[in-house]
């Protein structure tokens, strides 16, 4: 019986497909013969060679090897040795190998663990000191020049406004005065303020009810647009009325 020895472990040649690649005889008999093998569970091609003459030593099938290579590496995957008066000699006379360097198996990366999911946070109901409802102002068209004097077309945007909120008792109501940057900080100041009052007294002259009413005047402050254009100076001469729902807190 033979006695193997296996640098890899040994090849399931079952199903495999063996093709002829060189011979060479003597006349002592075949010297070697050298086969491509087809095995399904093997990428690379394998080859085996058997180095038969009486003549030749182990050395014969590793130069078969190497010249099957050409200029890549031998890797064996398995020898068979000679046997002589039934004790194994050590002298591998069958050699299957690969031409270039094994592929090493890749290791395969741990699944990455996915956070607990977190439950969505319930939608919090918004305070109701937001829910305001505020006319605009806004122009040249609403003031003369330097006037606190309300024009009708300022009167007819307030009697709208008192139109739509009939009947409603407000909590408060703020009127807020601006003017552009022209002129001196207590200017601005005297004249935002007496804005807000005119249009404070038509609303409460008109009815508008809440159970407080403030007048403010805040001058060039808080501009909403550049003060460097003429559009821009329009813009910013404006009186705001703020109002807050009956029982909003705020």
């Amino acid at each position: 019986m033979k006695k193997h020895f296996s640098v890899y472990p040994r090849l399931a040649l079952l199903g495999s497909v063996l093709g002829l690649v060189a011979a060479c005889t003597t006349q002592s008999g075949p010297t070697y013969n050298a086969h491509a093998i087809v095995a399904p569970d093997q990428k690379a091609p394998t080859y085996r060679v058997e180095c038969g003459g009486l003549l030749e030593s182990s050395q014969t099938c590793f130069k078969v090897a190497a010249e099957i290579c050409k200029d890549k590496p031998v890797t064996l995957v398995q020898a068979v040795d000679g046997v002589r008066s039934g004790v194994n000699s050590k002298d591998p006379r069958e050699v299957t190998f690969m031409c270039g360097k094994p592929v090493e198996a890749q290791p395969v990366p741990a699944p990455v663990p996915q956070p607990p999911s977190q439950p969505k946070p319930e939608p919090q109901p918004r305070p109701q000191s937001q829910e305001r409802r505020q006319v605009l102002l806004q122009g040249d068209a609403n003031f003369a020049t330097d006037s606190a004097v309300l024009s009708s077309a300022a009167k007819a945007s307030l009697d709208n406004f008192l139109r739509v909120n009939e009947g409603i008792n407000f909590r408060r109501v703020t009127i807020i005065g601006y003017t552009d940057s022209t002129g001196t900080r207590a200017h601005n100041q005297k004249l935002s303020e007496a804005r807000a009052r005119s249009v404070l007294q038509y609303l409460r002259n008109r009815g508008l009810m809440a159970q407080s009413f403030v007048a403010e005047g805040a001058a060039a402050d808080d501009p909403v647009a550049s003060n460097a254009t003429a559009e821009g100076r329009a813009l910013n001469r404006r009186v705001e009325v703020r109002v807050v729902a009956s029982g909003v807190v705020s």
